[in-house]
Order: C-alpha cells, then structure tokens, then sequence
C-alpha cells in the first residue's frame, strides 16, 4: 500500500485515541454537581424535579388535582425514557399502559425504593410525601444503545471501526495518490523526451490543489516543448542558410586553387579541410534536427552483427597507422527488426568517438549482449574519460567538457546526441560509464522484441 494509505489510515486512528482520551480526561476532571445514589443519571434527576413540583403544589394545595398538573410534563422521552405518575389505586394518570416492569412494581408493594430495585436497574421510584402517589421512572437507552450494548456487538465495534476507517483511508488514499502518480508516469515520460504528455485530462473535473498541479505541470510542458522545437527549427534554419555560402566557398576555393602557386596550396588545402569539416557539422545538426522531428522509426530484419562488422573494418582501416586497434565480442548472427540506417549511425558515431580519444597503442572493444531481454552494445575505450557529474550531460548536443575530450570531435559534438535519439526512437538509451583503469565505455541499450534469428557462438578478433 501507498504511504498516503498510511499515513492517511494512522492520522485518523490518532485523532480517534486522542479526541477519546481528552474526552476522558475532561470528564473525570469535571465535578459531578450532586451526590446520592442516583449520581449521574439524568433521567433520575428529571423524576426527581417532576416529583418536588407536585410536593410543591400539594403545600399550597392539598386538593390540586395530579391529574390536570402532570398533563403539563411531557413523560414519554423515549427511547431515552418514560415516566410514569400513578395514582393511589396503581394507574398512570395519563391513561397508559404500564409496561412489564412498572406493572411488577404495582403489584410487588412494599417499600418502592427497594422492590424496584429488586425488579431492574432500569427503574427508579420518588414516593415521599406525594398522597399516596408515585413518580415512577423507566430508563431506555440512548439512540442506538440497545444494539451498542449487547456483548457480540460490542465485540464487533473494534473490526467495524477497522473496516471502516480502512475503506476511508483507501479511498481518500487513491484520490490523492492516482493524480500524483500521473504526475510521476507524466515526469518519467518527459525525462525520457516526450513533451507530448498532458497530466490535467487525467484529473477530470477536479479543481482542488492537486488538479492545479496537474494544469500547471501541463503548462509547463508546453512552454519547454515549445523553447525544444524553438530550437530545433533555429538549427535547422541556420543549417539550411549555411549550406549555400558554404557551397560558394568551396566553388571559389576551387577556382583559386587552380590559380593558385604552390607556396599557397598548404593554406588552400587547410582552408579545404575546415571546410569539410564545417560541411560535416552542418549535415549533422540537420540529421539531428530531422532526428528530433520524427517519432517513428522503418524497422526492418537486420543482424546487428553485420552491421557492427561493418563499422568495425572502415573504422580499422582509418586508424590502422594510428597504432590503434578494435576488438569485437559479438555472437556470430543477431538478426533483430529495426531501423538499420539509424542504428548503423549511433554505432558509428560512438565507435568513432571512441577512437579519437582512446589512447595510443590500445584498443576499443566492441561487444554485443543479451539483457533482460535487451541488446546492448557496449563500445570501451582507454581515454582520458569524463567527470562522474558530466556522465549524462554528453549526450547533449554541443556540450563540452573541460578536458582532451572537447576539440577533437569531427561532428562538433552532437554525434552522441544523435546516437541517443537513436535508440530513444527505438525505445532505448545511451549511458556512459568511467572504466576502471582508465577510459569510458559506452552503452546502448534498446528493446528487441522478437528476435528472427541468433546463433550465440561469440567471435573475438582484434
């Protein structure tokens, strides 16, 4: 059960024990304002008061006549009470049946004071100095009280009043704890990049406190995916702008090279390198843009161990005068339904990060497992790693960290921003971990679903 189910269940549990112990307390300080051995009981006290009226009026006046003075009482309070004024002969002067217990009493004689308390405890009598008649009164109970005080009823109050305030507790727990855990479900979805997620339907017509969380949760959301797509259109408008002055330097570039001597052909040819380079970075902000705008992916029969041996050779033969090496621990076949030009792309991008920074004379590993019914491929190298509080902050597209790692990316620093909304748009992640003894290693870990084909023999080579 949830804490509010809880904390809601022990609040009204202590409110009881407490409001009944003061209740207690208070009474018991409280002075009983007369003695005697009918102390505190009301209905005894109210005979007692109807009994000193009719001694009164038979001082003034000993003829008066009961009958007409008890017409102005009213005797029938039940079910709290009843009393009964009887005449000499053993009537009620009212004309009422006598039940059972004042009827016994009649009929006892003797000392009334003592024969009713031999009959009940119910019944109590006021007889002095009244001509012969008597003020007869039989207690009932409160509302209620002659269920509430039968033994297997009370036994029963305990487990009711537990059932009771269970329910309660329960209800009043879900009508606070749904909303929030949509707001929790909604926070997880936004922290995984989708701003499409709107909490206040899911409150209904609701307008307490946490209805207004809900609304001002969506409000937020819209103003953050609006400031996200704000961007996404500002990189991909200033890519597009870019893209034809870049065009026209590399024609002019063209033309001077042509013309130009060859004490000028080392400036041509680095001006032509940054060029590319800066031709690169802006194919990449609108491969990431593109990235950002879709939210579907073509999956198609793919074996991810081909594709891995893919990147593997190209990036082995770029680097093979580097001293650099790649390993790879893959099984022999992994044939998995996704879309292969995205997942060729993240691999690529963090293989090749991989290589730039890992160290000289060392190798990057590749490997592909089997997790919970996850593929993660796992790419190690022996670099200079990143700082454990900026693990997570790399996968954002331009960030850079205050190390070796910053000035070497030839996609300017968004190839593992877009090897993240890869396998996002698989349903998966990307995580980066420090390695024991130097380096960093990076996962990508994405949902598989139906596997079409495995063969789990593992190939190792260098």
């Amino acid at each position: 059960m949830s804490s509010f189910f809880w904390r809601i269940f022990l609040s009204a549990w202590s409110v009881l024990f407490i409001t009944l112990a003061l209740t207690g307390a208070i009474a018991y300080l409280i002075p009983t304002p007369f003695d005697g051995e009918e102390k505190g009981k009301i209905s005894a006290r109210v005979g007692a008061l109807i009994a000193r009226d009719l001694r009164r009026e038979l001082a003034v006046n000993p003829a008066v006549n009961f009958a007409e003075l008890v017409a102005q009482y009213d005797l029938d309070l039940a079910p709290i009470q009843t009393i009964y004024v009887l005449g000499p002969d053993g009537r009620d002067l009212q004309g009422r049946p006598l039940p059972k217990e004042v009827a016994a009493l009649v009929s006892a004689g003797g000392d009334p004071v003592v024969t009713a308390r031999s009959i009940s405890r119910r019944l109590y009598v006021e007889h002095e100095d009244l001509a012969g008649h008597k003020v007869v009164g039989l207690m009932g109970f409160f509302p209620l009280g002659n269920g509430v005080m039968k033994p297997g009823v009370r036994a029963l109050l305990p487990l009711i009043a537990l059932l009771v305030s269970v329910t309660i507790a329960s209800l009043l727990a879900g009508f606070i704890a749904r909303p929030v855990r949509q707001l929790r479900l909604a926070g997880q979805r936004v922290a995984s990049g989708d701003l499409t997620v709107r909490v206040a339907p899911t409150v209904g017509n609701r307008s307490d406190d946490i209805a207004k969380l809900a609304r001002d949760f969506d409000i937020m959301t819209e103003q953050v995916d609006a400031l996200l797509q704000s961007r996404h259109r500002l990189l991909r408008d200033v890519s597009h702008e870019l893209r034809s002055p870049l065009a026209r330097l590399q024609a002019l570039l063209s033309i001077q090279r042509q013309s130009a001597n060859s004490s000028d052909m080392p400036r041509i040819d680095r001006m032509e390198r940054e060029l590319e380079r800066l031709d690169v970075l802006i194919g990449e902000i609108l491969h990431y843009s593109r990235l950002e705008a879709t939210d579907t992916v073509n999956r198609h029969a793919t074996d991810l161990v081909d594709l891995i041996q893919t990147i593997v050779d190209d990036a082995e033969l770029e680097v093979e005068t580097q001293g650099k090496a790649l390993a790879l621990k893959v099984p022999k076949s992994y044939v998995v339904r996704v879309d292969s030009n995205l997942i060729h792309r993240a691999v690529e991008n963090v293989v090749r990060n991989a290589l730039k920074f890992t160290g000289d004379d060392s190798t990057v590993t590749v490997a592909l497992r089997i997790e919970n019914q996850d593929v993660v491929i796992a790419v190690a190298d022996r670099g200079p790693g990143v700082p454990e509080d900026q693990l997570d902050q790399i996968f954002e597209p331009f960030f850079r960290i205050g190390d070796g790692r910053n000035t070497q990316s030839g996609s300017g620093g968004i190839g593992l921003a877009i090897a993240q909304r890869s396998l996002r748009l698989h349903g998966g992640s990307a995580r980066a971990m420090n390695r024991e003894g130097g380096g960093l290693c990076v996962e990508l870990r994405m949902p598989v679903g139906d596997v079409l084909r495995l063969n789990s023999v593992e190939d190792e080579s260098d």
